[in-house]
């Protein structure tokens, strides 16, 4: 058996080199479908569509010439790092007007004196340009560099690269990076990081609570083997089918230390507790019998756990259902060496230092909190269950304020520089989430531009837009040029197809063509009105979504409307369609495995009505504690169900052993608590310990994951040692007691 499992461990370490971390929420959306095609048409189209935002801040003023001359050289050389598609600042920003009737582009800024007349006149002139009011907040104490990404390159590629010309232009501005690459890049080196640290962490939390829980090294050293094991397993299996490891990835570690050491608790506890009666004393004997006695219980709850896990299965989401197989994987594996394993190895250590004397007449902590729990049930087991059903009731309404965000921007929390850029972007520069809507046809046609140009004053109405792009507002800039102040062409729209396309040949042959590329393509087939979101969140992103589709609803040349400002929206969509459907198979799943165990229908319901319950308690708290569901907490239900049902299980097995003995209801639950009771106690608090060393993470989805993995595992612990009793205790349930 040491020998097999030394071999498939190498084989699994050796398949550790093939992992790789994906941090990028697109790929959770499958390809062909929605906003994702509709992006791959705008990247063909405009280039890349994802923008990387430099923010320099000055606490007195960005206008002077240090400043400028080092804005200067970071706009000269990050224009030439392998990715960027465009990068523009205020030295692109021109000033168009006509002189001497020759039509002249200039830039609105080439130096900077020191004169502070001169100064403020720069800084009102760059507020009041359409094109400078993007890269100057109002307040004149940041300026953006803006970059367009190339889809074709890699996030690990092109941010240390923006990151190097930063650090060789040093300077006494501070400078802040935003957009969604950064954000990606950032996330992939906190999933680096959590893994290096909640990894450790959790370990150390089970270790400690296995110790003190059984008091003998033995209890600790082989749940840990177990545990270890799986995880080796899984991620080798992980590297082995070629998966990426994703934010939702940094999970599978802390779950099989949470959970694959549930088995091996139970043979230990029933271990000890065998010794102490003093009944069998020979290690091989107890090694056998603790097999004998728990394999089926344990086999059992191995599989209604691996069925919990399996409702993953249901997401659309890829990373959530590979989180399914991995963990039913390392949880099977886990099963086999706890059965196998564990009690082979028990047999080679020392019998137990048990002083029978000295523990008479003394209760621990947990044995008397189960011997209360039987005073309750016995006495009044009705109003526990009155109590169970308030709660449920009042969870009900907790639900109905539950909300989904799957806005990747609040992932991080603190005074970190990551959050500082997000905020910056969001509230001085409109946001770096942009939004498109795509024309199509004769874009240049007036009647297009008019309704262009009354969209686009409708937007800047809009709350949660922020900076707009237009093709029209591009025009009646254009227009100054060809334009004398005061005569009707002024600041208007071109009145013919041909004139519009004067505009665009003038503002190439001066050389600024790209300013242009950014919203109408080469062959004037396609234009596109752009605009950021103020915030990241989905209530932001619905809200402006649907303001454009009402505005620009039954417009002929209106494509489509998307951008990777909208991808979250249809990640939030498949969250609510995962967390409902991955809830409704786990739960069957459920259903049917206690059916078949207990050869009854009742058990299958009441079995799984504990489940329903910790459900309702979970969600309803997210609700009233505005805790939103995302793509990390969208998986608990699943999680919850298949770890959750054990105590059960467990609880219902060894009740109907106590009932066949005693013929009396109260007196087998006292039994099954004093008992059973004690193995499924240190279980919930292995998986709470566990999980609890997710409070440490970088990402604040994983933090409340840990919170909320905690609460819902606590709430099926209760359910298990309080609700399930006093069912038995008030219904009777045929299915144990025969």
């Amino acid at each position: 058996m040491v020998a097999i499992l030394v071999v498939f461990t190498a084989v699994a370490v050796t398949q550790f080199d093939r992992l790789r971390i994906n941090p990028s929420f697109n790929d959770y959306i499958p390809g062909g479908v929605g906003n994702h095609v509709y992006m791959q048409k705008l990247d063909s189209l405009f280039g890349g569509n994802e923008k990387i935002m430099l923010i320099l801040t000055n606490g007195h003023g960005i206008i002077n010439p240090e400043t400028f001359d080092r804005l200067t050289k970071l706009t000269d050389e990050l224009a030439d790092v392998d990715g960027v598609e465009r990068c523009m600042s205020i030295r692109d920003v021109l000033e168009i007007k006509l002189e001497d009737g020759f039509t002249s582009f200039d830039p609105i800024i080439t130096d900077i004196s020191s004169d502070s007349v001169g100064l403020a006149n720069l800084g009102k002139r760059l507020l009041t340009n359409e094109m400078g009011k993007r890269f100057v907040s109002k307040d004149l104490t940041a300026t953006a560099i803006i970059l367009s990404k190339s889809p074709d390159v890699a996030d690990n590629k092109i941010v240390p690269d923006i990151q190097q010309v930063i650090d060789v232009n040093p300077g006494d501005d501070q400078i802040y990076l935003g957009g969604l690459p950064y954000i990606r890049q950032s996330i992939k080196s906190y999933i680096k990081t959590d893994l290096l640290t909640l990894l450790p962490a959790a370990l150390v939390l089970m270790v400690l609570m296995l110790y003190f829980s059984f008091r003998e090294w033995k209890g600790v050293v082989l749940p840990f083997v177990v545990v270890i094991l799986s995880i080796v397993f899984s991620f080798g299996l992980m590297g082995a089918l070629g998966w990426e490891i994703s934010l939702i990835s940094v999970l599978l570690p802390i779950m099989l230390i949470a959970i694959a050491n549930d088995y091996s608790i139970h043979l230990i506890n029933l271990y000890q507790e065998k010794y102490r009666e003093g009944s069998v004393t020979g290690l091989k004997e107890i090694a056998v019998l603790i097999n004998r006695e728990l394999r089926k219980p344990i086999v059992i709850t191995a599989l209604t756990t691996i069925g919990g896990m399996l409702g993953l299965l249901s997401h659309k989401m890829a990373p959530a259902a590979q989180l399914g197989i991995l963990a039913s994987f390392g949880i099977g594996t886990a099963l086999l060496m706890s059965l196998y394993l564990v009690p082979v190895l028990l047999t080679f250590y020392r019998k137990p230092k048990v002083n029978r004397q000295e523990n008479e007449g003394k209760i621990s902590l947990v044995d008397r909190i189960l011997n209360r729990f039987s005073t309750w049930i016995s006495k009044a087991p009705k109003t526990v269950l009155g109590t169970f059903a308030g709660v449920a009731i009042l969870s009900v309404g907790g639900m109905m304020l539950l909300k989904v965000d799957t806005n990747v921007e609040s992932y991080f929390t603190g005074k970190s520089d990551i959050k500082k850029g997000i905020e910056l972007v969001n509230q001085k520069f409109g946001g770096s989430q942009y939004v498109s809507v795509l024309f199509a046809g004769d874009v240049l046609a007036p009647e297009t531009l008019k309704r262009m140009d009354e969209y686009t004053q409708k937007m800047e109405t809009v709350s949660g837009i922020g900076n707009i792009i237009s093709p029209s507002i591009f025009m009646r800039e254009l227009s100054k040029g060809l334009n004398e102040p005061g005569e009707p062409g002024y600041g208007q729209l071109p009145q013919s197809e041909a004139e519009a396309e004067q505009y665009l040949e003038l503002i190439s042959m001066s050389g600024y063509e790209g300013q242009v590329s950014q919203f109408i393509d080469y062959n004037y087939q396609h234009a596109r009105i752009l605009v950021s979101l103020t915030d990241g969140s989905n209530q932001t992103g619905k809200k402006v979504l649907k303001a454009l589709k009402d505005m620009t609803k039954g417009d002929p040349n209106v494509a489509f409307i998307a951008g990777p400002g909208l991808s979250k929206i249809q990640i939030a969509d498949m969250v609510i369609q995962g967390q409902i459907s991955s809830m409704i198979l786990a739960l069957l799943i459920i259903f049917i495995l206690l059916t078949i165990i207990f050869k009854s229908f009742a058990a299958g319901t009441k079995g799984s009505l504990p489940l329903l319950l910790s459900s309702l308690f979970l969600f309803g708290l997210m609700g009233v504690l505005n805790i939103p569901l995302d793509i990390v907490t969208a998986l608990l239900s699943s999680i919850m169900i298949g770890v959750g049902v054990d105590y059960t299980i467990h609880f219902l097995w060894r009740y109907k052993a106590e009932y066949i003995v005693c013929k009396d209801r109260s007196l087998a639950v006292t039994k099954t608590l004093q008992t059973a009771g004690r193995g499924i106690v240190f279980n919930a608090l292995s998986v709470i310990v566990g999980f609890s060393a997710l409070i440490f993470s970088s990402f604040a989805p994983l933090r409340f994951f840990g919170v909320l993995v905690v609460v819902s595992i606590f709430a099926c612990l209760i359910c298990a040692l309080l609700l399930i009793p006093a069912i038995i205790v008030v219904y009777k349930p045929k299915f144990l007691e025969f």
